[in-house]
């Protein structure tokens, strides 16, 4: 999952990069088709046997909730200091830590839920309501968060029976040809100097969804969402020695209580792992 973060921060810097001269669905569009060309090789040495699911449904929800909350994103990306761009998408984590308990009917203990109140605990002190204007960029934010919650709970379905590298192929599978058209009407073609910076969106997020996808794999849901809070910290030194975005002091408040939820799952998780084993 720490992996998943920093992988999520170099898309993020990347998109920034971009400077909103290209409309969000093209960006999308580009990190879909990128995401097919990093992991269709490695599937394609077992043959056409090895890419047959039997839940297409639950690949499409994924791929319908993560293209609409790569759309938002994106789009309130250019409008919003990348440092508090990152801040509003750990919404997320609590979102999906109640609906792991309520739809994937995990047992959710008290000190993961300190871990994911803690972390979220730090977030309002970054973002400090009412401090903040309403606007419609920090709306699609908001709106992003909880399109990625209802992607990351379909995707622990899908770890129950699917390889991480099926579940990537079949995202960028399905959102190439929904991005596609709307790309061709209001896309533009890019320059020599943002093609690469494109092509960087699209592994930065294949190797994002994908170490995402191994975490949830090897645990519950609940129990690596603290570590996605690491993309605070990550984007906060980007955004300074690369955009010279300055960082207020609430920030890094709210950065620290955040690393201190991390540290305190991990320390949790270990205990208890030693547990079961002892």
């Amino acid at each position: 999952m720490t992996a998943a973060a920093l992988s999520f921060t170099m898309m993020v810097v990347c998109v920034r990069f971009l400077e909103n001269r290209y409309p969000s669905v093209q960006v999308v569009f580009f990190r879909a088709l990128v995401g097919l060309a990093f992991v269709i090789p490695p599937l394609m040495q077992h043959g056409l046997s090895g890419l047959g699911t039997k839940r297409i449904g639950m690949h499409f929800s994924r791929a319908a909730f993560a293209m609409a909350a790569m759309l938002t994103f994106y789009y309130g990306l250019a409008f919003v200091p990348l440092a508090d761009a990152m801040a509003y998408t750990f919404i997320i984590p609590l979102f999906a830590t109640v609906a792991a308990a309520l739809i994937l009917r995990e047992h959710v203990d008290s000190a993961r839920w300190t871990a994911t109140m803690i972390g979220f605990a730090g977030t309002v002190v970054i973002i400090r309501p009412g401090h903040a204007e309403l606007s419609l960029p920090v709306m699609m934010m908001i709106l992003s968060a909880a399109f990625y919650a209802g992607s990351w709970i379909s995707l622990k379905f899908l770890t129950r029976t699917e390889s991480a590298s099926i579940i990537v192929l079949y995202m960028n599978m399905l959102i190439v040809p929904l991005a596609l058209i709307p790309t061709l009407i209001v896309g533009t073609l890019p320059t020599l100097a943002d093609l690469p910076i494109l092509l960087a969106v699209g592994a930065f997020g294949s190797f994002a969804h994908y170490f995402q996808a191994k975490s949830y794999a090897a645990a519950d849901a609940s129990a690596v969402m603290p570590f996605d809070f690491l993309r605070l910290p990550f984007s906060v030194v980007f955004a300074w020695f690369l955009f010279a975005e300055p960082t207020s002091l609430f920030t890094w408040i709210g950065a620290m209580i955040i690393l201190a939820s991390t540290w305190y799952i991990s320390w949790h998780e270990s205990r208890v792992g030693r547990k079961k084993t002892g």
